[in-house]
């Protein structure tokens, strides 16, 4: 039978109806669940913990400190967007770069008390600070504390206000790991993008030029978990070292030693992720096994993984890839044996009985299918918890690109070894490494551009319980002969009706949007794709409910990131219809708190809904950032301007960002004061220019067509008594070439990027641009 699926599984009990748990499986199960109660119960204990104390206080009251931290992970670092100049937060020559970096933190030094901690943190920085620094690192920073977002595993946010001083040197396995991957990093560079930077993120981790573009399409093919080192990539080393040294002489516990201390190495240069944790331990607890003897038990093992893994470190009972990573290796090693089973018992039973070349080839396409089934499957819940839609296409994408998986790991290992005596020669072996890796990013573009490749879903626990009652109907149905026809024909009904009909039916939001201006009236709402079910949020209008409805069309279940370029209410008087209804990250604000009792309002509003509020000025720290999709930079205004026709207007956050390719310009209500300033501050070259102040007639030639962009959005009321847009202002564009997208007459208007890269406007309402 099909005992490939899963080694060490036997078909059970003589007799026993397939399916059918023994007591002891019900006893197993029944302690897994005890297990698994104390595993949550470890990681919310420990999130209290970290939620309390002198820590805790220095947190809330966001002290600026002098901390002693030790980095678990490589530095992140965030590019400026395309199309940004001059200085910025990363100082000349490199403009608003920042470097993000996980961290434990072992003691601040607050105004007047020390405190010790082993807690883990975020350090935010700029990436000349930061971005050269490996894991294993000690470093003392001056820092300013902030709290954490909602549902954050780490105790606090350092925001570091100068450079960091290195405390002793990191640890020689972490500098031996981090030249490795430089080596493979410059071996790579030599392919092609995008595959040139998938081969260093599915070989050790290393996403530093993975292709944002090729990393959503990924998502939605259902093959995150190949956009960067997962658990299978673990499995495929270890195995292939257990397969060289079984060629030796070596005895079965020397071989499951070096085995060991392989996978171990491993985990050093591909970092501790989730997934990569889980498939070490899992490792480790069969290569223990291995060298006792012993029989190999892959549910015992993951079992067992599962809960050393949680009580040496709490954190992963929280983390939400550590559960689909023990999810998806349950899924197979449970359900994939019976269902490929019961697959080949059928072909077997056929007459005339098949020939054994075609019922080996069926076995084969019957394990592929039934681990990607099984896997896809566990994970539907958690997924859908999390948002984004749930993939239709993920279990034929992960089928078709299986057979890549193992040779790209493989070249892209053995590039890395030939880099360290020939770089020369490496550089072939990264070329041949690089043709698994166009098969999968074909793999996924391909299936990521069929028409509805992903549905909406609802997130949270009403969607993950929603996830789970079709998860348990459909094995139901499935065990049963009668139904099991009829299923596969219902669920052969809903794609084809999904494919063909929806389409044509819902038409917004369009495919490839990037930015949506929300008819929210006269005032801003300015949404920027950050991903799926997530977005950006630049301003709400001055009405809640339109700003509610907009994101609600939209899709939109989370919002890691809330701008308000000012506190006048055109802007912020919606705030109601973003916070309280979905889960906020953080919110940066206008430098100028005025008016006072929209501020006050702000603040209230904040602080009931848990959520840290920051006034930036460009060059300031958390001035940039990334945020799933979009990378953005404050550029400016510089400094808050005093004495203007509206001061609330000349320090308005003026924000160029770039979303999937896209570039953009988003000026608030900047009136020719502060855009003078911005201009003075280097050019700015973009795609797609949000017009300031709803196109009045307060604009200087630099920013409104100066930029290159070739389309435009003015966001504006039907009817204003204000005289926008102006009609000056409109010549302007026009006379630049300049496509303009107002809400007055097209309602809500995306910005989409055309497969040709184009960038061109989508109305909600018919009407001419």
């Amino acid at each position: 039978m099909c005992s490939r699926c899963s080694p060490g599984r036997g078909s059970g009990a003589a007799g026993r109806p397939a399916g059918l748990a023994s007591p002891g499986r019900r006893l197993a199960g029944c302690v897994a669940v005890a297990f698994l109660a104390a595993g949550l119960l470890i990681g919310g204990t420990a999130g209290r913990a970290r939620a309390v104390g002198p820590l805790a206080a220095l947190v809330r009251a966001e002290r600026t400190v002098e901390a002693v931290v030790v980095l678990t992970d490589d530095p992140k670092v965030s590019r400026p967007p395309a199309g940004a100049t001059g200085t910025g937060a990363g100082g000349p020559g490199g403009a608003a770069a920042t470097a993000t970096v996980r961290a434990r933190l072992e003691a601040v030094t607050g105004p007047d008390r020390r405190v010790r901690a082993a807690v883990p943190v975020l350090l935010v920085g700029r990436a000349g600070y930061l971005a050269a620094y490996l894991p294993g690192q000690r470093l003392g920073v001056r820092a300013t504390l902030a709290p954490p977002g909602p549902g954050e595993t780490i105790a606090a946010v350092l925001f570091a206000r100068a450079p960091p001083h290195s405390q002793g040197r990191p640890p020689l396995a972490q500098r031996a790991a981090g030249w490795l991957r430089a080596r493979l990093r410059t071996a790579a560079s030599v392919v092609a993008q995008p595959a040139g930077g998938l081969l260093p993120a599915m070989v050790v981790g290393d996403t530093s030029k993975l292709d944002p573009e090729l990393k959503d399409d990924f998502r939605v093919a259902g093959l995150s978990h190949l956009t960067a080192v997962s658990g299978a990539n673990a499995a495929i080393a270890t195995g292939a070292v257990l397969v060289v040294l079984g060629r030796t002489r070596l005895g079965s516990r020397a071989r499951a030693f070096a085995a060991a201390a392989a996978l171990v190495s491993f985990v050093i240069l591909a970092r501790p992720s989730a997934s990569v944790v889980r498939a070490a331990a899992m490792g480790l607890v069969g290569l223990a096994a291995l060298a006792a003897g012993r029989p190999r038990a892959v549910v015992a093992a993951l079992a067992t993984a599962v809960m050393a893994v949680i009580v040496l470190d709490p954190t992963f009972a929280l983390s939400a890839g550590f559960a689909l990573s023990v999810l998806a290796t349950a899924g197979m090693v449970v359900w994939g044996p019976g269902w490929c089973d019961g697959f080949e018992r059928r072909l077997a039973a056929r007459r005339p009985r098949p020939s054994r070349r075609l019922l080996a080839g069926a076995t084969r396409i019957a394990q592929a299918v039934a681990v990607a089934a099984a896997a896809q499957l566990a994970c539907t819940p958690v997924l859908a918890w999390l948002g984004g839609g749930i993939s239709l296409v993920a279990i034929p994408a992960n089928v078709i690109a299986a057979p890549a998986v193992a040779p790209a790991t493989l070249l892209g290992l053995l590039t890395m070894a030939v880099a360290t005596l020939h770089p020369p020669a490496a550089e072939l072996f990264a070329r041949l490494a690089g043709l698994p890796c166009r098969w999968l990013v074909l793999v996924a573009g391909r299936a990521a551009d069929l028409p509805g490749a992903a549905i909406g879903w609802p997130s949270g626990p009403l969607g993950a319980a929603a996830a789970l009652a079709g998860v348990v109907l459909a094995l139901a149905l499935a065990r049963r002969p009668p139904t099991r026809r009829l299923l596969a024909a219902v669920i052969a009904g809903l794609l084809v009706a999904r494919l063909f009909l929806v389409p044509r039916l819902a038409g917004w939001p369009p495919a490839g949007w990037r930015l949506v201006a929300c008819d929210v009236g006269q005032g801003d709402g300015l949404v920027l794709r950050a991903g799926a079910g997530s977005a950006v949020v630049v301003d709400v209008g001055p009405d809640p409910e339109l700003m509610a409805a907009c994101l609600a069309d939209l899709g939109v279940r989370r919002v890691p990131l809330l701008v308000l370029s000012h506190l006048h209410a055109d802007h912020a008087a919606g705030l109601s219809g973003v916070l309280g209804r979905l889960p906020v990250g953080e919110m940066i604000v206008s430098p100028l708190p005025e008016p006072t009792e929209q501020w006050a309002e702000v603040e209230h509003g904040a602080r009931a809904a848990g959520v840290t509020v920051r006034s930036v000025l460009s060059g300031s720290a958390g001035a940039s950032g990334t945020v799933g999709d979009v990378r953005w930079q404050v550029i400016g205004p510089q400094r808050v301007l005093r004495g203007t026709a509206s001061d609330p207007n000349n320090a308005s956050l003026v924000l160029l960002a770039e979303v999937g390719g896209v570039t953009m310009l988003l000026s608030g209500d900047a009136e020719p004061p502060e855009q003078r300033q911005v201009a003075r501050a280097g050019a700015v070259t973009v795609d797609v220019l949000k017009v300031a102040h709803h196109g009045s007639a307060d604009q200087i030639p630099e920013f409104l067509t100066g930029t290159g962009a070739r389309a435009a959005l003015i966001s504006v009321g039907v009817g204003n008594t204000y005289g926008h847009p102006a009609a000056a202002t409109l010549a302007s564009l026009r006379a630049a070439g300049i496509i303009i997208g107002r809400t007055d007459l097209h309602g809500a208007v995306a910005v989409v990027r055309q497969p040709s890269g184009r960038v061109a406007l989508v109305a909600r309402r018919p009407g001419r641009m």
